[in-house]
């Protein structure tokens, strides 16, 4: 994965006031991915940000000292993001703001080489082929911002054009846009893996895949722990 460095006296300039971001809790009782806001930041660099809270209403309670990691995806594509430790809770009337010190480092990832994460997701999707329309089912093993690899009975092609329909966590996806990208040869009949990449994915798809795929990496973080 491709990272490049930004300055932290720039943070300022790659992160608005206002920005939509997204806190991923690793430990205690709050472990998860929420969805925030960047509040302020102050000359010193620290970041305030809104209490954040998930997609069920529930917010995330952090004592200080606590890690948390804080992420967007910019106009261009670009996932930024940092970790820091809270260190005051600020209470605005009914608002409750976190303030974050200031961050060692930050960092720029192109979205498209972000991490996937093995599933096991029925799909149906539609496919352009032989000048019909086909209609065919499969299982995804793996997704990621930038795609899925797709396991289906059905011959595909590199450049063939598919429209997926899945469910995602308690998120049903539809319609997702993706292009056959490679095959890969599994040495079972009648079983075919193909490598997918996402072509027009909307915002609202893009948040759901990215927030899916960090609160999957952390259960399995989780599980890997347990063995140890």
């Amino acid at each position: 994965m491709r990272r490049e460095p930004i300055r932290v006296s720039d943070i300022g300039k790659v992160i608005p006031v206002g920005q939509k971001v997204m806190v991923y809790i690793e430990r205690g009782n709050f472990a998860g991915v929420y969805s925030s806001y960047i509040y302020d930041i102050d000359e010193n660099y620290n970041v305030y940000i809104a209490m954040p809270t998930n997609e069920n209403g529930l917010k995330a309670v952090i004592r200080e000292g606590e890690e948390v990691e804080v992420s967007f995806v910019d106009n261009r594509g670009y996932r930024i993001g940092f970790t820091s430790k809270l260190i005051e809770i600020i209470k605005e009337g009914e608002r409750v703001i976190y303030k974050l010190e200031k961050p060692s480092s930050l960092s720029r990832v192109e979205l498209r080489e972000n991490f996937r994460v093995p599933v096991l997701i029925e799909a149906e999707f539609y496919v352009f082929k032989g000048g019909k329309i086909q209609k065919a089912k499969g299982t995804i093993l793996d997704i990621s911002a930038g795609g899925v690899k797709l396991s289906t009975e059905i011959e595909l092609e590199p450049r063939d054009k598919l429209f997926l329909n899945f469910e995602l966590g308690d998120k049903r996806m539809e319609e997702v846009e993706a292009e056959v990208v490679r095959k890969a040869i599994t040495g079972e009949e009648g079983v075919n893996h193909y490598g997918l990449r996402f072509t027009n994915l909307t915002k609202e798809q893009e948040d759901s895949i990215i927030k899916f795929c960090l609160a999957r990496q952390l259960e399995l973080a989780r599980k890997m722990r347990g063995l140890e």
